[in-house]
């Protein structure tokens, strides 16, 4: 129903602030419906102010009287990004729905007016939450939040939300209160532990027929390593029966708080699992920089970067690929405790007579290994030269030129494209391995064009089966013929699309009633 832009603010003495611009796509605006819901959303943020919600700035119509809020900019990653990532670390688990609990926790209990007493989000999901690289986690998109009023908040003709992450009273359409928006909570929970979607159906009938009727595995019962004492927060979250579940946001967090695994720095923790997972995307500090710098470390290249996070149960073992490479990326922990090369080092111990004749004998005899070596490797290298070319990504021998890939997640994580570690010039994978001035040339002639999805509702946009993300897409891809499918669960839309980017030209899809 809307779109996202990067924005600035401007103001006096060249001040100016980035910020995120989200406006009502045309038609929406003159609809008097979405238009009140759309107020409604830019009054109710704008009492939001808390650390854990993303701040509204502004909010008017433009030239062309379409709607639009000035929000707060977070730069990062969103929680479904990261979960389609891989399992994470138990105690970043925590730690980012703490800080949920605590966004939400705010709202619950906000002031509104005389006779009302908080809001109710209604639509919390991996896709609300925001991610920022300092690890900073935020609840977006109260779109649909309701005020409580004092005696309760009165129930919707229309179910709104997300039915994968609906609580069992939202979606019988009854009456609401924060505890709603706790079942929401651990719907999230639970799949960021196991790694898959909790309530799946063919469509949304059938997935909101889960969320009243399906059974809730117990986490322990398909990942073995789930502590106990987080199960029990996950379970009592889940609880269908109302006064069997959390009360308030507070009341959970406690609970979080006092599990074994919960961090004592769980804000570190969170800047560098995203650090690792999305080692293109950060920015890595200047502190950082330094201690590389001084340590004598250099940045891999992104064809040599291999991400395999620390301490990440549930992840695949690294293929050999990656077991080669993966000294050339050492995680940012294992900087941190690098040495910064400020002190002096200890003085050695002074080298007997005997002991220097056999290190120079021993230095002789490495050299004489080392040009054997070399040799030996020329002349293979000549040999394989002369031999079929391996073809990238097919895990033979191949050339320096060969792209190294990380593993895909687990079976487990359904709907979860495999992400590659790609070389700085993109090479298509049909393409075989030669010599590397070879895939220079045939980088530096690939031409690209531009796709561009328009859709209402929402399209889950994929490309020759990778997964770009959700509508309006605006992206540069390789010129040629591609198949796209747009996929909505929840309208029961899928189609494939067979299209072709031309050079340098905008290829747009529309699919807006």
């Amino acid at each position: 129903m809307a779109e996202v832009f990067l924005g600035s603010t401007i103001g006096a003495e060249g001040f100016s602030r980035r910020v995120a611009i989200k406006r009502v796509l045309p038609g929406f605006s003159d609809n008097p419906s979405f238009a009140q819901m759309f107020i409604a959303e830019a009054k109710i943020s704008s009492r939001l102010v808390h650390p854990n919600i993303v701040s509204v700035v502004d909010f008017d119509r433009d030239a062309e009287q379409r709607l639009f809020l000035v929000m707060e900019l977070v730069e990062g990653k969103d929680l479904d990004t990261l979960v389609s990532s891989g399992l994470l670390p138990i105690p970043v688990v925590i730690f980012v729905i703490s800080e949920v609990l605590r966004g939400l926790g705010h709202a619950h209990d906000l002031p509104v007016g005389n006779d009302v007493r908080g809001v109710i989000h209604r639509d919390v999901s991996p896709h609300n939450v925001l991610l920022s690289w300092e690890g900073s986690v935020k609840v977006s998109d109260f779109g649909i939040a309701k005020a409580k009023s004092a005696s309760e908040a009165t129930a919707s003709v229309f179910i709104k939300g997300k039915p994968a992450y609906m609580s069992p009273e939202q979606a019988n359409g009854q009456s609401l209160d924060g505890r709603s928006d706790l079942f929401a909570v651990g719907i999230m929970l639970w799949e960021m532990l196991i790694g898959r979607r909790l309530f799946v159906g063919e469509d949304t009938r059938s997935t909101l027929a889960a969320v009243l009727f399906g059974q809730v595995p117990r986490p322990r019962s398909l990942r073995g390593d789930v502590p106990k004492d987080l199960e029990r927060v996950v379970m009592k979250l889940l609880e269908r029966d109302l006064p069997a579940r959390y009360a308030t946001a507070e009341s959970a967090i406690q609970d979080l708080l006092e599990c074994a695994d919960a961090p004592k720095n769980g804000r570190e923790a969170l800047t560098r699992i995203l650090a690792e997972r999305f080692p293109q995307h950060a920015p890595v500090r200047q502190s950082l920089q330094r201690l590389r710098s001084s340590s004598g470390n250099t940045p891999p290249s992104a064809a040599d970067r291999v991400t395999i996070p620390d301490g990440s149960a549930g992840q695949r073992p690294p293929s050999a690929a990656q077991a080669a490479t993966a000294g050339a990326a050492p995680s940012l922990s294992s900087m941190m405790q690098a040495r910064t090369g400020t002190l002096d080092q200890p003085a050695q111990p002074g080298l007997g007579k005997a002991a220097k004749i056999g290190m120079v004998a021993a230095i002789t005899l490495a050299s004489g290994v080392l040009a054997f070596g070399i040799v030996s490797a020329l002349t293979s290298s000549k040999k394989s030269s002369q031999a079929p070319s391996a073809v990238v990504g097919s895990g033979g021998s191949g050339s320096a030129a060969t792209l190294a890939t990380v593993a895909p997640p687990d079976a487990a994580m359904a709907g979860v494209d495999a992400q590659v570690a790609q070389a700085p010039t993109p090479i298509d994978a049909g393409v075989a391995a030669g010599s590397a001035s070879t895939h220079a040339v045939a980088a530096a002639e690939k031409r690209f064009g531009r796709l561009v999805v328009r859709a209402y509702p929402v399209l889950t946009v994929y490309l020759d089966n990778k997964k770009l993300g959700d509508t309006p897409i605006d992206i540069r891809e390789p010129v040629g013929k591609h198949v796209v499918r747009l996929v909505n669960v929840d309208t029961n839309h899928d189609e494939k699309v067979t299209i072709e980017i031309k050079d340098s030209q905008p290829t747009t899809l529309e699919r807006i009633p």
